[in-house]
């Protein structure tokens, strides 16, 4: 089931996508990565597969993560999709933005079970 989903990780650190990027890949998951929300809604618009979940930092120039979720939040066809925030800093509120928050330094093991957990919860059928 996991190598026939991808994975969009937002984040403008380098380092940060490669290690994340590196723990999914491990797990048989796709990733595609952008370092920017711009690039994150391209990607999501290219006419590429859409990914099964994604995952984003929350403190990124230009535009933020808070405001990718709320755009993700009001589009119609990206609504549904099961959202990870990553965040060094104080989360705030991400009461209907997100549906799980993991703190960097990101404990690796964690994200991947995070990752399926909330992968498998959508696509189970409504009991």
């Amino acid at each position: 089931m996991l190598n026939t989903f991808g994975v969009l990780v937002v984040d403008d650190n380098q380092g940060t996508l490669d290690v994340v990027s590196r723990a999914l890949e491990a797990r048989g998951i796709r990733v595609r990565t952008a370092t920017s929300v711009f690039r994150a809604l391209e990607a999501l618009h290219d006419g590429s597969p859409r990914p099964a979940l994604i995952i984003t930092d929350l403190i990124m120039p230009q535009t933020n993560g808070w405001d990718f979720l709320k755009h993700l939040r009001g589009e119609p066809l990206l609504r549904s999709l099961p959202t990870i925030v990553i965040t060094g800093g104080e989360p705030g509120d991400v009461e209907g933005l997100a549906d799980a928050v993991l703190q960097k330094p990101i404990d690796l093991a964690e994200l991947t079970d995070t990752v399926q957990s909330l992968v498998r919860a959508r696509s189970e059928p409504p009991g």
